[in-house]
């Protein structure tokens, strides 16, 4: 598209996705919640199981990832959105069924977690491709910086509402609003008016030779392997973190599952003040100027979110909140810029398995950084497996700062890029 497009909100056919995109996101919050407190909490899992449910939601993305991202740069994304949104609707449900009739289990929890976990790993290699399609390249920061607003609006009301309704009706049952929520996404994008131009499709397709092409790109591309860096550090702290959190501050400390809910909308809060200075910071500071502070802030709010676990009581839930705040801020300035920068510089016919790629080894430091973040737990305590995890995220802002994404100060395109590399 060219550069006199109108603002994005004047554009029905984004709005509709983005709309029921938002909602989706507001029910993903409930089962956010809900899945690591029913097995924390209803089933009493284990340090170790709770690490094999954070690595299950993990592992579809380190198995399935790169054939998606392969598959969907030769078909057509908008059908993947909604059928993968319905098969999570379907699997979730399962929960508060099995509840209601007294069956559920954490094994069922963990077939859950690894399906749900296989349909979003479709469904976030196809929303990534399909956005520049949906809007074109010259908007996407606008519309990534809208896409995630609404996820930080969603993440800002979803958690206080999520703790409620665990305190109020359960775990299980809380998980209805998220299965209900996909098919309101599955609905809007079957209702976009929109054609995806024709694929290629080749009469054999080589996934291994096509999948090393999105590789190269990622190793070669500076920006992309600086990008790349810093995801994997940051999500591997957070693997490792997720193992234990619940527990340590719901099972263990005593956080009542609402004001828990209520950490979560601190970092939401703030995230939201980040998604919404990204752009003027980009204008005045440069856009990789404020990834770098981002990571730095998100360092910060890290630390003082494993301090809160070492705190004497009535400090531990304020404490848990300015962390929540400080990095909120990181998280979601990081994020705008970084996945701009990859759909800007990723040429289309790439784009699907270069993403993939990106989530491919994200996904394999997060299932080993669950598994293991649950075994620390077991052997050391969940207190010293918090601190190792936070010493891991710390570490996130080195691949950044250290590249050439700190002297970036626009939005970058595939072809420069291609040239300078």
């Amino acid at each position: 598209m060219s550069t006199g497009q109108p603002g994005l909100l004047r554009d029905p056919e984004f709005l509709k996705f983005w709309s029921g995109q938002s909602i989706s996101m507001l029910g993903s919050q409930f089962t956010l919640l809900a899945l690591p407190i029913a097995a924390a909490v209803t089933l009493r899992a284990t340090p170790a199981e709770m690490g094999v449910l954070a690595a299950l939601q993990f592992a579809p993305g380190l198995l399935f990832g790169m054939v998606a991202g392969v598959w969907l740069d030769k078909a057509r994304r908008r059908p993947v959105m909604i059928l993968t949104q319905l098969a999570s609707a379907i699997v979730l449900a399962t929960v508060p069924v099995a509840a209601a009739i007294h069956v559920l289990s954490i094994q069922q929890l963990y077939v859950v977690a690894f399906l749900a976990g296989s349909a979003a790993a479709f469904f976030g290699v196809a929303q990534v491709s399909f956005l520049p399609t949906l809007v074109g390249r010259d908007r996407l920061v606008e519309a990534n910086a809208r896409y995630q607003t609404s996820r930080t609006v969603a993440s800002l009301i979803g958690p206080g509402l999520a703790g409620a309704a665990v305190q109020l009706l359960t775990a299980p049952v809380a998980i209805v609003i998220d299965a209900s929520s996909f098919l309101v996404g599955a609905a809007t994008a079957f209702w976009l008016r929109l054609s995806e131009p024709r694929v290629e499709r080749a009469r054999r397709r080589h996934v291994a030779r096509e999948a090393i092409a999105g590789f190269t790109l990622l190793r070669r591309q500076p920006l992309l392997r600086a990008i790349t860096g810093t995801l994997l550090i940051a999500n591997t702290g957070s693997g490792m973190s997720a193992a234990v959190f619940v527990l340590l501050f719901v099972g263990q400390i005593g956080i009542p599952p609402a004001s828990l809910g209520l950490v979560f909308v601190a970092s939401s809060l703030s995230s939201l003040l980040g998604s919404l200075l990204i752009r003027p910071l980009q204008r005045r500071a440069g856009l990789g100027l404020a990834m770098v502070v981002a990571t730095f802030l998100l360092a910060a709010g890290v630390l003082v979110r494993t301090g809160a676990a070492f705190a004497h009581r009535p400090l531990i839930f304020p404490l848990l909140i300015i962390g929540a705040l400080i990095s909120g801020v990181g998280v979601m300035t990081y994020n705008v810029a970084q996945q701009a920068i990859q759909q800007a510089v990723i040429p289309d016919q790439l784009l699907g398995r270069t993403t993939a790629g990106v989530g491919l080894v994200i996904n394999a430091g997060s299932v080993a950084a669950s598994l293991a973040g649950g075994l620390l737990g077991q052997l050391i305590g969940l207190r010293l497996a918090l601190v190792t995890a936070a010493a891991i995220t710390v570490c996130c802002a080195l691949p950044t700062t250290l590249s050439p994404l700190r002297t970036l100060r626009d939005l970058p395109d595939a072809e420069s890029e291609e040239a300078a590399g």
